[in-house]
C-alpha cells in the first residue's frame, strides 16, 4: 500500500494549474454562476504525489498516476473544486453551501488532512460525503476554516433542543 506527500498553496485562481483553471471556468459558465475570477473569495491548489508506487499497486488501484492536482474555489455561495492527474482530463464538481456542511479532518492512521463534505452536490440527487485531501500547510487550515464558517453562515448548525432538560433552564 502507498500514502501520498501533498502539498497545498493559496494562490489566485489565474495561478491554477491550466487544467484545473480551463474545468473551473467551463463549470462556472456552464451553470452560470458569473465570473470565476471576481466571485472567488479564496483559491488553493494541492498537488499530491504516491510516495513509493509500484507498477502492480498502481495496475491493482486502476490509477497509472503517481501525482495529481486538486484546485478548490470558495466563493459566497458556492464550494467547487476540480480534480486532474497526468493522463486524466481534469473535472469540476460543486456544492452550494445551503446544502453541506463539512469539517477539518485528520487521519489518525495516515496523518492526512483535508475537508470533508457532507450533504448535496451540484448535478448529483444523491446525498454524497467524502474528502479533499490536503497538504499540512497552513493553506490548509485556513481554506478549510473559511469554508465552515462560509457555510455555516448560509446553513446554521440547528441547535438540538433536548426536551426534558426544557425544566433546568
Amino acid at each position: 500500500m502507498f500514502g501520498y506527500r501533498r502539498t497545498t498553496r493559496e494562490c489566485s485562481v489565474s495561478q491554477l494549474n491550466p487544467r484545473l483553471l480551463q474545468a473551473l471556468q467551463d463549470y462556472f459558465l456552464e451553470h452560470k454562476f458569473g465570473d470565476l475570477k471576481e466571485e472567488t473569495l479564496l483559491c488553493c491548489e494541492t498537488f499530491s504525489e504516491k510516495e513509493n508506487p509500484s507498477r502492480i499497486e498502481a495496475l491493482l488501484s486502476g490509477n497509472p498516476d503517481s501525482s495529481d492536482y486538486l484546485g478548490m474555489i470558495l466563493t459566497e455561495e458556492w464550494l467547487l473544486w476540480a480534480r486532474t492527474a497526468g493522463r486524466s482530463a481534469a473535472k469540476a464538481f460543486g456544492a452550494n453551501l445551503k446544502d453541506i456542511k463539512v469539517k477539518q479532518y485528520r487521519s489518525r492512521l495516515t496523518q492526512e488532512t483535508g475537508l470533508h463534505i457532507d450533504g448535496y452536490l451540484c448535478d448529483f440527487k444523491e446525498h454524497v460525503w467524502g474528502n479533499l485531501a490536503m497538504g499540512p500547510e497552513e493553506a490548509t487550515r485556513k481554506f478549510c476554516e473559511a469554508t465552515r464558517e462560509a457555510v455555516e453562515k448560509v446553513n446554521p448548525p440547528r441547535k438540538r433542543k433536548i426536551p426534558w432538560f426544557d425544566f433546568l433552564s
